[in-house]
């Protein structure tokens, strides 16, 4: 299965991929374009030219969220306060499929992840985690009931988070403890899929799934996962 991750799921549907749209705060957070006009770069590497921003979950909040979600879409979340993952689970639908985001490099804070939402009946209930998670951190998501692990978001610098091939050792890295202590656990793979052959990579090293994010800078090579 592909997926367009967020925040392109927003902008791109594809027949034969499910798009992630968000990610979504509990309070409106504005200034999404301006952001990206601000700080979205293509920079210089040690592995080449990748994208970097600093978007920090700008977005309209929660139930504005909820109110364009489209049910074959999984809706993206973030926890910014210490008590927000409780009020999300309160507020968003359980027949909602749901993302939860614990993973952006441009904001300063996450309170711990709860439970409760991997007690639902939900299709997908993924949990997207950052690049420099420990095995520690993947195990107590595991702990708390949580089958699906996308890996992962963007690399972060202090001018913003790396996307790209920076992302792709972290992802295997992630993938191969995932898969090595926890085989039952569904990884979405994403981090510098631009063609099939970057795609199969991940799919050899054992993904389940895989996220586009970088092939979504030239939406034209999306053809090719449709």
């Amino acid at each position: 299965m592909f997926f367009i991750a967020a925040p392109f799921g927003n902008f791109i549907q594809l027949k034969n991929c499910i798009s992630v749209t968000g990610t979504f705060t509990l309070k409106p957070r504005p200034g999404r374009f301006i952001q990206i006009l601000k700080t979205l770069r293509y920079v210089k590497t040690e592995v080449g030219r990748v994208w970097r921003n600093q978007l920090g979950l700008r977005n309209p909040g929660i139930i504005k969220g909820i109110e364009r979600h489209k049910s074959h879409n999984v809706l993206s979340i973030a926890s910014l306060e210490k008590d927000d993952w409780n009020i999300l689970y309160d507020i968003v639908p359980k027949n909602i499929n749901i993302e939860l985001n614990i993973s952006c490099p441009n904001v300063n804070k996450h309170p711990n992840l709860i439970k409760n939402f991997a007690k639902d009946k939900r299709k997908w209930c993924i949990v997207k985690v950052p690049p420099n998670i420990t095995s520690k951190q993947i195990d107590k998501i595991v702990d708390l009931g949580y089958r699906q692990i996308h890996a992962s978001n963007t690399v972060p610098t202090e001018k913003g988070g790396l996307s790209g091939k920076m992302v792709t050792p972290h992802t295997m890295k992630i993938l191969e403890y995932i898969k090595n202590t926890h085989s039952h656990i569904e990884v979405i793979a994403g981090g510098g899929v631009i063609d099939i052959h970057s795609a199969q990579k991940y799919i050899d090293a054992g993904a389940d799934h895989i996220s586009l994010g970088t092939v979504c800078f030239t939406p034209w090579k999306l053809k090719v996962f449709n």
